[in-house]
């Protein structure tokens, strides 16, 4: 298999594992948080607070999985001619899809240490983004 066409595979079923992974997530937070009350009360992200408030969920759910489906699509389209840059960023897409995937199910396992592993995998994704952009900015400095 040629590497174009392992892009190529990669270059849908990463925006595919990101949109899914956004699925997996809201669907077992609505789940696992019980009630409207409790997810409101004990949920991280304010976006999905205000559309369980105000009775937006299905449009927000939908618009987020478009979105992030669409949004690393063009990601990494953008980026698939740079080998170098490509094969970083799709890294860094799995793994917010883990931490999304697993966010969703920190409701089920309602675990301190479970919570830490979700942020670290977050930590570690910053890292590589920061590390990313510094690294590709300096390739393109030195090229010129």
């Amino acid at each position: 298999m040629s590497k174009s066409d392992i892009i190529g595979k990669l270059l849908i079923s990463i925006p595919v594992f990101f949109a899914i992974s956004a699925i997996i997530d809201y669907s077992t937070t609505i789940w696992f948080s019980g009630t409207r009350e409790n997810l409101i009360r004990n949920e991280f992200s304010p976006l999905l607070v205000y559309a369980v408030r105000n009775d937006l969920l299905v449009p927000y759910f939908l618009f987020t999985v478009i979105f992030y489906f669409c949004g690393s699509y063009l990601a990494l389209k953008l980026l698939s001619s740079d080998e170098k840059l490509f094969y970083p960023a799709s890294a860094i897409l799995i793994l917010i899809s883990l931490a999304h995937t697993f966010g969703g199910l920190s409701w089920y396992f309602k675990s301190e240490t479970y919570s830490n592993a979700i942020l670290a995998i977050s930590a570690i994704t910053i890292m590589m983004a920061i590390f990313l952009s510094g690294w590709s900015i300096l390739q393109k400095r030195n090229v010129s």
